[in-house]
């Protein structure tokens, strides 16, 4: 074995464990933030500030204008060319947050609340701090100091979830919202410049063309993007009212967002690693493959066996007063089935400079998304997570998968491949689950979660052996976990 390929394996084992043990945490402080934030405040509260949190989202897409990943990318990149992505960053950061404040007014307006307008304040200014630290982060990124990187999430998830908790529990209601993310941004900036080895030098507002050209295609897919997760808030908010959207948000909290926490920062580890290896098709396909393997192996039947027992996933968590967010929790555990992989198909689009194909991708998958929202909002919050997962499955993973084909080196087959084994592993999971004795699923909440958890697991450990490919990547992990042990 040469050396290169052995320190690749190194890093990115190293790398993966800090990531997952930052993500452990984070997760777990996630689950903390949802439970403890949902016995202190009202459902009212968190619909007020989900009402606002799609606004922020869609100016937050300018934030650095997807100049972070092209720091990242880039096989070589200057002083100069940093300078320039950092006051750029800047600026937009700075320009996003005075749009929100300009804005504050409107959304008030628009959902006839006065509240709106402090909300929205609060809500924006974080958009300037995050600016600042995206050029140490993506840095830090790039240099792999995947520790560091860890270090800083879990202190800022920290953060956030004390100064939330310690405002609710002195009753500043949905203030308590706002505060915990600023609290955030604020530990997140300083934490990152703390360790930066980069200095900025004079103010510039020009940028190479490359790199914008990259940034500004990224930024594409992260707009239209956008509609497909946030416009769910704004029409439940307009038209099914603040408790409903309450209901949605705890429910989308509780699955989709984790799912969103374990993949951000997977994409920070993966990215740079596979840019460096991105003219090695066949090894760049492998690792992507044995990656996506792992990932769906953890996260897909943990998702189906929650989705299984959401009536009593919520009733121990929540509270009996929160069961409306179950009907919605399942339809969202079922859109989540696929979502670890498909998630993962923008670091092929990334890490081979093909962000206009990424693009249009994401052109299409919008468009798909808002025709689902609006069909299914006949039926409110309920109906908006059922269209949302029904239109995953029959509109957007088969032509994903085709495109993914086209761009290469991953094949349409790798992609639905892992998607059918998982999908399968659940429904017999499923079928198995409700084989099992009334008497005994009946008895606790907690054991029939357990029993859910496990049923799923062997399933999907049984279905991955009996498979060749998958067979063949897990053999091919333990083999580079052993040797990079010893």
């Amino acid at each position: 074995m040469s050396a290169e390929p052995l320190q690749f394996g190194r890093v990115a084992l190293r790398g993966g464990l800090l990531t997952v043990i930052a993500q452990g945490i984070k997760i777990v402080v996630q689950f903390l933030s949802v439970i403890v934030l949902a016995r202190l405040l009202i459902p009212e509260d968190f619909g007020l500030v989900a009402s606002v949190s799609p606004i922020v989202a869609f100016v937050a897409l300018f934030q650095n204008l997807g100049l972070q990943q092209a720091v990242v990318q880039r096989k070589e990149i200057s002083q100069r060319q940093l300078n320039q992505v950092f006051w750029m960053s800047a600026f937009a950061g700075l320009a996003s947050t005075a749009v929100v404040v300009a804005l504050s007014p409107v959304v008030a307006s628009y959902y006839g609340d006065a509240r709106m307008v402090g909300i929205t304040i609060g809500a924006g200014l974080p958009l300037f701090l995050g600016s600042l630290a995206a050029m140490p982060l993506s840095l830090m990124n790039r240099h792999l100091q995947f520790g560091q990187l860890a270090i800083n999430d879990v202190v800022t998830a920290i953060a956030g979830f004390a100064t939330a908790a310690v405002a609710a529990y002195a009753g500043m209601g949905y203030w308590s919202l706002v505060l915990g993310p600023a609290a955030s941004a604020v530990v997140g900036l300083l934490a990152a410049w703390r360790v930066a080895r980069f200095r900025p030098d004079k103010p510039v507002l020009k940028i190479d063309r490359d790199i914008m050209s990259f940034g500004a295609n990224l930024t594409g897919f992260n707009l239209v993007n956008f509609f497909s997760r946030n416009l769910d808030n704004i029409l439940i908010g307009k038209f099914s009212g603040a408790v409903e959207l309450g209901y949605y948000d705890r429910a989308y909290k509780l699955l989709l967002f984790p799912l969103q926490n374990i993949n951000q920062p997977l994409t920070r580890l993966m990215i740079p690693l596979l840019s460096r290896i991105q003219d090695d098709k066949k090894r760049f396909r492998d690792i992507y493959m044995q990656t996506n393997w792992v990932l769906a192996a953890v996260t897909v039947p943990a998702i189906a066996a929650l989705t299984l027992t959401s009536e009593q996933v919520v009733g121990i968590l929540f509270g009996d007063r929160w069961l409306p967010v179950a009907p919605i929790f399942a339809w969202l555990g079922i859109a989540g089935l696929i979502q670890p992989i498909s998630s993962t198909t923008g670091w092929i689009f990334i890490c081979q400079d093909r962000t206009k194909t990424m693009f249009r991708w994401g052109i299409y998958s919008s468009i798909t998304t808002v025709v689902a929202f609006i069909v299914g909002l006949h039926w409110g919050a309920v109906g908006v997570a059922a269209a949302y997962a029904i239109s995953g499955y029959v509109l957007r993973v088969p032509v994903l998968a085709v495109l993914v084909h086209r761009v290469g080196p991953v094949t349409a087959m790798d992609v639905l491949l892992v998607q059918g084994l998982f999908i399968v592993s659940a429904l017999l999971a499923w079928l198995a689950y409700w084989w099992l004795p009334l008497s005994l699923i009946a008895r606790s909440d907690f054991l029939a979660v357990i029993l859910a958890v496990v049923l799923n697991y062997a399933f999907a450990f049984v279905l991955m052996l009996l498979l060749p490919q998958s067979r063949s990547a897990l053999s091919a992990i333990w083999s580079k976990v052993a040797s990079n042990i010893r």
